[in-house]
């Protein structure tokens, strides 16, 4: 009797009756059957030849988007299994910073790929430090062999570590070293990848003692940036703050492109009293500090810190202009700015920020923005009475409100509170802050309306 062929073996001309091993390998020829592809790219003939490319790797659909914002309209507008994105994007970002916030912003699901294309060969250097490593890379030109080549590999390894990727999306830390190890038995060429997966969960699950036996051991045998790096954060969570610094120190020193250590470098000379310096690490990195708006928020409040207001607008204008139309947007961003508009008696910039808010954020939002500005006006104007009716009026028609609110904006109410003599409430929304983590800019910001308060306090 004739054996029937799958539409897989007809569609390739093969035989049944194959092992698995054979017919895993013809899956494996057309890993993009029946998904989507997003192609991230404004050049229009780049974007025509991997519509071709990977169309013949079976993609159902190839999509296209030249931005950022268009990149997260299209997230949420279908499933995608593979993007593969330009590493010089249009606007402020390139394609490592998208990936980072995709990241970050948990858009990306574990079986999505993501593949940058770059004309870079200083690119291997960046990723090889990267916080957020592409599923992997290719280096412009190159063939649709290559292309094909490099999406088998991908997809491989996305089916074969998919429990791995699974687990750390949901958050399931405990579950991931036991994982990895057996894992590792099968596949032992994703060795790296999965003793730092295995390490990090320690960390994350509050294993302390079991990451550091294992960074300690694995940094006297092959030592990596990472590994340092996440040694500097078990210092940090152990308050070793001076410990961590010379980690991160000599990383910086020696791995000037590891943005993710420069960070960590900042926010532990913030924590050691030193904001100047903290600055002049975030500095140092240039046009790389400037594309990515949670380290253009870390400047601005660093500014603020050292009294320096103008280098703090400077950056939040960066920021909304940035942010502005997606998801990264804060309303507390344009409260701040506002705040050092007022005080240097630029109405009409203030003004101007309210237009912008129009256009990105709900109306209950501009409401609650305009309301805010309007009192930001009244203290500016040493018209404390009304500022402290108007704030009092404020609470009274947004109690239901206050636990939606970002911290950013709960902070400048909080300025306001202090301000105006209403310290019951201010130390009420320290108190509903401090309950959210907020970052090292807040706490200062906090700190610094209290001991204004109290200062006004003793001289009245």
């Amino acid at each position: 009797m004739t054996p029937t062929l799958n539409a897989t073996e007809r569609s390739h001309n093969l035989p049944s009756g194959l092992n698995p091993a054979v017919h895993q390998a013809v899956q494996d020829m057309t890993p993009l059957k029946g998904k989507n592809a997003l192609v991230v790219d404004s050049a229009l003939a780049t974007r025509r030849a991997l519509q071709d490319q990977l169309s013949q790797l079976g993609a159902r659909s190839v999509v296209f988007a030249s931005s950022v914002s268009e990149v997260e309209q299209q997230l949420l507008s279908r499933d995608y299994a593979l993007i593969v994105c330009e590493y010089q994007l249009e606007g402020e970002r390139n394609g490592q910073q998208l990936l980072e916030d995709l990241r970050v912003n948990r858009k990306l699901e574990p079986h999505v790929a993501f593949m940058m294309v770059t004309g870079e060969r200083s690119y291997a250097n960046v990723v090889a430090v990267a916080e957020f490593e592409p599923d992997d890379y290719l280096i412009k030109p190159f063939t649709a062999s290559t292309l094909s080549d490099r999406v088998v590999r991908i997809f491989n390894k996305k089916q074969r570590l998919s429990k791995v990727y699974a687990a750390q999306f949901e958050g399931r830390y405990q579950d991931l070293p036991a994982l990895c190890l057996e894992l590792l038995v099968d596949y032992p060429q994703y060795s790296l990848e999965l003793e730092r997966v295995r390490i990090e969960s320690y960390f994350r699950s509050g294993q302390l003692d079991k990451a550091e036996a294992a960074l300690m051991e694995d940094l006297e045998q092959e030592p990596r940036p990472w590994m340092k790096l996440l040694l500097a954060k078990l210092k940090i969570e152990r308050k070793r703050f001076d410990e961590a610094g010379q980690l991160l120190s000599g990383v910086v020193k020696h791995n000037p492109e590891y943005l993710a250590a420069s960070d960590l470098f900042a926010d532990v000379l913030w924590e050691q009293n030193r904001p100047n310096d903290a600055l002049e690490i975030l500095e140092k990195m240039g046009a790389k500090a400037l594309a990515s708006t949670t380290r253009l928020r870390k400047l601005a409040d660093l500014s603020v810190r050292v009294g320096d207001n103008t280098r703090s607008k400077n950056y939040l204008n960066k920021v909304i202009d940035r942010s502005r139309n997606t998801s990264l947007s804060q309303l507390g961003d344009y409260l701040q700015l506002s705040k050092i508009y007022v005080a240097e008696g630029r109405m009409d910039e203030a003004e101007k920020l309210t237009a912008k808010l129009r256009s990105t954020v709900s109306s209950s939002a501009l409401d609650i923005a305009r309301a805010i500005m309007n009192i930001q006006r009244d203290i500016s104007d040493d018209r404390g009475g009304r500022a402290k009716e108007r704030l009092s009026a404020f609470f009274q028609e947004h109690v239901d409100d206050l636990d939606s609110m970002e911290n950013e904006t709960l902070t400048s109410l909080l300025e306001m509170c202090f301000s105006v003599s209403m310290a019951q409430k201010g130390y009420e929304l320290a108190r509903q802050i401090s309950r959210r983590k907020p970052t090292k800019g807040m706490l200062d910001r906090i700190r610094l309306s209290i001991e204004a308060h109290k200062q006004q306090s003793e001289d009245n």
